[in-house]
C-alpha cells in the first residue's frame, strides 16, 4: 500500500492506502501527463491529464464493445 499526493494551486490532496500497482500506475501516468507528484502543478495540466486518460477508457471501452459484436 502506498500513499500519493498532488497539489493543484498551492492545495495538496492525498490518496491514501493506494494498492502498489495501481499507485505505480498512476505515477507513471501522470509523470506521462507532465504532472509531477509531491510537487506543484497547475489545474490546466490535471484537467489536460485527465483528458488522457478519460481518452485511454474510452477507447478500451469501444474496443471491448467491438470484440462483443464481433462474438455475437
Amino acid at each position: 500500500m502506498r500513499d500519493l499526493a498532488i497539489k493543484v494551486n498551492g492545495i495538496k490532496y492525498k490518496a491514501k492506502r493506494l494498492d502498489s500497482d495501481f499507485a505505480d500506475f498512476v505515477e507513471k501516468e501522470m509523470s506521462e501527463s507532465g504532472i509531477v507528484l509531491d510537487a506543484e502543478n497547475s489545474a490546466e495540466k490535471l484537467f489536460a491529464a485527465y483528458l488522457r486518460l478519460a481518452g485511454k477508457s474510452y477507447s478500451y471501452e469501444k474496443e471491448i464493445e467491438e470484440i462483443i459484436r464481433e462474438i455475437e
